[in-house]
């Protein structure tokens, strides 16, 4: 567990748009051989969270909230580095957000933690349509597809996406992350083989542990 003083000096460096003095202070948890979801799950999605409440409540402005966006951006590319595992497990994970989805932190950090457990991964961004997830998909044969998308107002496209990719590969196993199904919206996903909602990085952790498992 990351200290709360540590937490405290880092988000207040990330909204004064310090990128250095954050840098520092990852590169000091790096050091500390801090776990690689701690930073991710107690430094970067809490701080992430925070400004995003100080902007609702107008505390803080949308050029801060971009600005610590960018940054810690910056920082998981950064961090996702040192953790990456030296035994590769020749398995394959296509991390995407969907068609209107431009909040494409969560994913990165999905991405990384799958390139610490081991995996090749490929990392599309945001908003990428329906269409190009698909050619993907047929180029790259992925074992896993990770699918984010952060508003329920885009459920929609969601799942008209996860029958798209299953009626084209019915076998393709899919990782869908973010808000979008919260709130027990997570049964819409429910008459899909091969499907999982995954609700934060510790899930993920107990995923790729039992997957592993069960691979062995």
């Amino acid at each position: 567990m990351i200290q709360e003083s540590v937490y405290l000096h880092y988000l207040s460096a990330l909204l004064e748009g310090d990128k250095k003095e954050c840098l520092q202070i990852v590169q000091h948890l790096v050091n500390s051989n801090v776990q690689l979801k701690e930073i991710y799950m107690d430094l970067f999605q809490r701080s992430m969270y925070r400004i995003g409440q100080m902007w609702e409540k107008e505390r803080c402005s949308i050029a801060d909230e971009h600005i610590a966006t960018k940054i810690t951006e910056s920082l998981i590319e950064y961090v996702s580095g040192f953790y990456n595992s030296e035994k590769r497990e020749g398995k394959l994970v296509l991390v995407t957000c969907i068609d209107k989805e431009f909040h494409e932190l969560g994913a990165r950090m999905v991405a990384g933690y799958f390139e610490s457990a081991g995996w090749d991964t490929i990392f599309a961004g945001s908003n990428v349509p329906e269409e190009d997830v698909l050619k993907l998909i047929y180029e790259k044969k992925p074992d896993v597809v990770g699918l984010s998308s952060s508003f329920y107002i885009n459920v929609n496209r969601l799942i008209r996406l996860v029958r798209a990719i299953k009626q084209n590969f019915p076998g393709q196993e899919i990782l869908i992350g973010g808000q979008a199904l919260a709130n027990e919206h997570a049964e819409l996903i429910s008459e899909y083989a091969g499907v999982s909602y995954i609700t934060c990085i510790n899930g993920l952790q107990e995923y790729l542990s039992s997957r592993k498992a069960n691979n062995n």
